[in-house]
């Protein structure tokens, strides 16, 4: 006979609160820009597992009402003991639940937050891309390449792009802020014929030196519009006021500024050639054309679109796996003991359904099924808790649906599910040896 464990009022009525305020912190991040986003996302995410874990009861018990008719009806007579048991002991199951919950919550927040972030950038690049051909050089173009360029039959139009930084002073928080930022230099004649940002007000075609475009996230965190003016600073140390004549949406891939290129080569000490290119709009150009026009170049065809990266994303990224790999290893380690300690507190219990008549294929199966039922549930639950942030998130900084890569899905799964498999039936292989079991309490 199964007997029911109660939590209290006090419990639920907690977890309920938290439950509400982790919504409503996911619900604050669409309001927010960049790392205010990330933050007010993170701070749901806590608040959400904080309150999976008062309610896991709950959520245990509401996971064997949808589970347990499959279990009773394909899992014969094991599948009706672990659908009993897992319903009976709901504190049992809920405490199980909470460390899957946490380690499928973070490290899907976490993986999920930067991929989202990468496809979001490489859809904006496809999108701004209209080039038919890029030209390049090793050593660098000359400086008379866009005009040579220009001047070639079935040439629409040519802009010539490099890569630069700038550092945007600001405040966060109230505190002052330096931020080093990638930005394109472009020549502004034909732009949108070569690579589209996506102008949202204004007019790149007047893009000058002491001119600027903003991108539009940027533009709103920085409260300024076309008319307006920005201060950045230039790779050289150089600071200037530039005049806003633009704003455009594709920033994620283009960067927070775009500038004339005359200014910001002026203030780059150094051009990498592969960073200073020219695009050639101009389906019916020849190759062969445009290669005379600038000895030495390369003269490459549908070329990949343009996006820049963050000097510190390589940095970040590898800081990001450090995190995930520690955090998550230690959510494994608690998923392992807790799971661990829970069955070696049913050793009696698996004894008595051992002298009841069970036999040890029953009684290991039924652990199966109950390893896979909390494994199921902690996963759903756990995703369930990450796509509330993450969704805010994703639409606030990305504008996108959240995005993982399938080959990380399937790992979260296949470690939670192999981690919940040891976790239950390693520790029951004492209860299990041998055809008949001590009674409790002995040997």
């Amino acid at each position: 006979m199964f007997i029911r464990d109660g939590p209290g009022t006090a419990r639920r009525v907690s977890g309920l609160v938290l439950l509400f305020l982790g919504v409503s912190a996911a619900g604050t991040a669409t309001l927010q820009d960049g790392e205010a986003a990330a933050a007010a996302a993170g701070a749901a995410t806590v608040v959400l597992v904080i309150a999976c874990a008062l309610l896991g009861p709950w959520i245990a018990e509401g996971a064997m009402r949808v589970l347990g008719a499959p279990l009773r009806r394909f899992g014969g007579a094991s599948g009706r003991l672990a659908a009993a048991n897992c319903t009976a002991f709901a504190r049992r199951s809920g405490a199980a639940l909470t460390p899957i919950i946490l380690v499928t919550a973070f490290v899907t927040v976490q993986l999920s937050a930067g991929a989202t972030v990468t496809h979001a950038a490489g859809g904006q690049a496809r999108e701004a891309a209209r080039a038919d051909y890029a030209v390049t050089a090793a050593g660098g173009l000359p400086t008379d390449a866009l005009e040579r360029v220009r001047d070639v039959p079935g040439v629409v139009a040519a802009t010539r792009v490099t890569h630069g930084t700038v550092v945007l002073a600001r405040r966060d928080t109230g505190s002052p802020r330096l931020d080093r930022l990638p930005v394109l230099g472009v020549t502004p004649g034909g732009l949108a014929r070569t690579l589209d940002p996506g102008v949202r007000e204004g007019d790149v075609g007047g893009l000058r030196p002491g001119a600027v475009a903003v991108g539009h996230d940027q533009a709103r965190a920085l409260g300024v519009r076309p008319g307006s003016t920005v201060t950045l600073r230039f790779g050289d140390g150089v600071e200037a006021r530039l005049k806003v004549v633009a704003t455009y949406d594709r920033e994620l891939a283009l960067g927070s500024f775009l500038l004339a290129r005359e200014q910001l080569a002026r203030h780059t000490s150094s051009l990498r050639a592969e960073a200073d290119r020219v695009l050639v709009a101009g389906p019916a150009a020849d190759a062969r054309a445009l290669r005379r026009a600038a000895p030495g170049a390369e003269v490459t065809k549908d070329p990949a679109p343009e996006r820049l990266r963050p000097e510190d994303q390589a940095l970040g990224e590898v800081v990001t796996v450090a995190a995930v790999a520690a955090i998550g290893g230690f959510a494994v380690i608690a998923v392992l003991s807790t799971l661990s300690l829970i069955t070696i507190g049913r050793r009696p219990e698996l004894s008595l359904l051992r002298l009841a008549g069970a036999g040890r294929r029953q009684v290991r199966r039924m652990l199966r099924l109950e390893a896979a039922a909390t494994a199921l549930t902690g996963l759903v639950v756990g995703a369930a808790v990450a796509s509330a942030p993450l969704l805010a998130f994703s639409v606030a900084f990305a504008h996108s649906l959240p995005h993982l890569a399938p080959v990380q899905a399937a790992l979260i799964v296949l470690v939670v599910a192999a981690t919940a498999a040891a976790g239950t039936l390693v520790p029951s292989w004492a209860s299990l040896r041998g055809r008949y079991p001590a009674p409790a309490g002995q040997g």
